[in-house]
């Protein structure tokens, strides 16, 4: 099975992507490709097509400018790259992403509990 075939199809809100960013930028600092790469181990890509890794430059876009993510620049590659890292008012975004999260895991949790009833 080819890896494309492992991940779900990414097709959320803008704002979805930039928390799953978060996450994966807390856990290790990293740069755009690697990122869209770690999005796809987590089971999670972008739709096929042209741009489809703009889309998460345009998320880490959004992330900088809102001062939740800042970069350095690692000029050991060529060309250098933008490594990302979380501020501390991205680490504030990610406590709510979690809470809203759980929230939701409750409420999915008694749906699937509902139909499981009723199969």
């Amino acid at each position: 099975m080819n890896s494309a075939n492992k991940c779900k199809i990414f097709q959320k809100s803008g704002k979805l992507i930039c928390d799953l960013l978060l996450i994966l930028i807390a856990e290790k600092p990293s740069y755009g490709y690697e990122l869209s790469n770690r999005l796809c181990e987590m089971g999670i890509t972008i739709p096929e097509g042209i741009g489809q890794k703009g889309r998460v430059y345009r998320a880490l876009s959004d992330l900088e400018k809102r001062g939740e993510i800042e970069f350095d620049w690692d000029t050991t590659s060529s060309p250098p790259r933008k490594i990302y890292k979380v501020t501390e008012k991205g680490k504030e975004r990610m406590k709510r992403f979690i809470s809203e999260m759980e929230e939701q895991i409750i409420v999915l949790k008694n749906f699937i509990n509902k139909a499981k009833e009723n199969i």
